[in-house]
């Protein structure tokens, strides 16, 4: 496929939608995209003036099997005509159950295990938080610089990534102490990265340190995998000192690894995750799962949530895996991960701008750098990029501590050819530089 950029138009957004969100939307939630989306498909948007892009946000990593798939859809209509909402503490609904149940069966924890189902990501983290507490009896939770784990207070705490999400809103939990995460790009090995986490327990005593709490790809952080043979030795440290592993999967969740879940891909098995994000394919819904005996420790509701088991949305997660065991799509994620990083690959051979090209399946994040032999970060490089692209039909956005990290989040189910037409919308991208 060739693509030719004869001329391009920016959509502008139309004063009276711009007058609107700044007389009604906070300052700090004004949207990026130009236009309001009209409609979308799959892996397709277009605004409200017919402008077509493909979606390579994704909500945030949110629409792994894409935008309305027909499955998820019918599930949504189907319980829509029965009821929409039942607090599950107190009316149960089989949805639910069958979530849980699909959840405990799939995820990679070794010995049984129960699943807690609730509204976002922060509210997974925020429970699961609880629960290891409660459990071990003990306080302290070592996370890593770079992570993001949310927007509420714990979360925010947990987070390692000061600008923007922690910035002026401290002060934050004084039980929560943050260790490096191994990036090999920038010289920090996996070696020094688990000396600095040892060095950690030693300080804070491993006797009163209830979990150890990471992203097996940080996602806020710049898109950085941790090697399986960092993870497995995070692992045997956890079980050395008695701390419970927790991994939030929030975004390695669904596929994006190439496997069902980060923790099959990179063969380490934590005592707890959190899920979120693709789980309920565009509605809101997440989880926690975790070995039995600790999500048992629990008194009688000590943990709950009103909305946290929507049987709609419960409904629509249902629709998510059957997308997933109907339509072969871990074998789609693998082939347009093998598509994505050879035309990258490519791409980053012939340009100076692109310093690294890593993750694990399609969860690919490319460095922009002014310079491959300095190594110097660039946001502005990488805005311009971005802006770029979409101006031309592909929707990305940025991450990284220093914001020079564009990422890939599309559908996993976007066909083959948009595939490679988002690759070559991006290399023309970076080649107008």
């Amino acid at each position: 496929m060739s693509i030719n950029f004869i001329s391009v138009t920016v959509t502008c957004m139309s004063k009276e939608t711009l007058r609107q969100i700044e007389s009604n939307v906070p300052k700090a939630w004004i949207p990026s995209l130009d236009s309001p989306i009209k409609r979308a498909n799959n892996a397709e948007v277009w605004d409200q003036d017919g402008k077509r892009y493909l979606d390579y946000v994704g909500g945030y990593a949110v629409l792994n099997t894409g935008h309305v798939h027909p499955k998820v859809i019918k599930r949504v209509q189907n319980q829509l005509k029965d009821f929409t909402h039942s607090c599950f503490a107190y009316a149960p609904h089989q949805n639910a159950i069958d979530l849980c149940s699909e959840i405990n069966i799939r995820y990679p924890i070794n010995g049984d295990t129960k699943t807690f189902l609730v509204n976002s990501g922060a509210e997974a983290v925020e429970n699961a938080i609880k629960i290891a507490r409660y459990y071990s009896g003990k306080q302290h939770i070592i996370a890593f610089k770079g992570g993001f784990h949310g927007r509420t207070y714990m979360a925010m705490g947990l987070t390692g990534k000061e600008n923007p999400y922690k910035k002026g809103f401290g002060p934050f939990p004084d039980f929560i102490s943050h260790t490096e995460f191994p990036y090999h790009y920038r010289g920090l090995t996996d070696e020094k990265a688990l000396e600095l986490l040892q060095e950690n327990i030693t300080k804070v005593n491993n006797s009163n340190i209830a979990a150890i709490l990471m992203e097996i790809q940080l996602g806020e952080g710049g898109y950085i995998p941790a090697s399986k043979d960092f993870l497995k030795k995070v692992r045997k440290i956890a079980d050395d000192n008695n701390i419970l592993l927790i991994f939030d999967e929030v975004q390695t969740g669904y596929g994006r690894t190439g496997q069902m879940f980060g923790a099959n891909t990179v063969g380490v098995t934590p005592d707890m995750a959190t899920l979120a994000k693709g789980i309920g394919g565009g509605f809101p819904l997440a989880a926690v799962v975790g070995r039995s005996e600790i999500m048992d420790s629990i008194h009688d509701a000590g943990i709950g949530s009103t909305f946290g088991a929507s049987p709609v949305s419960c409904a629509a997660a249902l629709g998510v895996l059957e997308v997933f065991d109907q339509d072969n799509l871990l074998q789609k994620a693998i082939n347009h991960a093998e598509l994505m990083n050879g035309m990258l690959s490519l791409l980053q051979d012939k340009n100076d701008f692109i310093g690294d090209v890593r993750g694990y399946g399609t969860m690919i994040g490319v460095e922009i750098v002014t310079d491959k032999k300095l190594k110097n970060s660039s946001k502005e490089l990488a805005m311009q990029i971005i802006d770029t692209a979409k101006n031309n039909g592909l929707l990305l956005v940025n991450c990284g501590l220093e914001g020079n990290v564009i990422r890939f989040m599309g559908p996993l189910t976007t066909p083959v050819d948009q595939v490679k037409e988002a690759m070559e919308i991006f290399s023309d991208s970076v080649n107008s530089i």
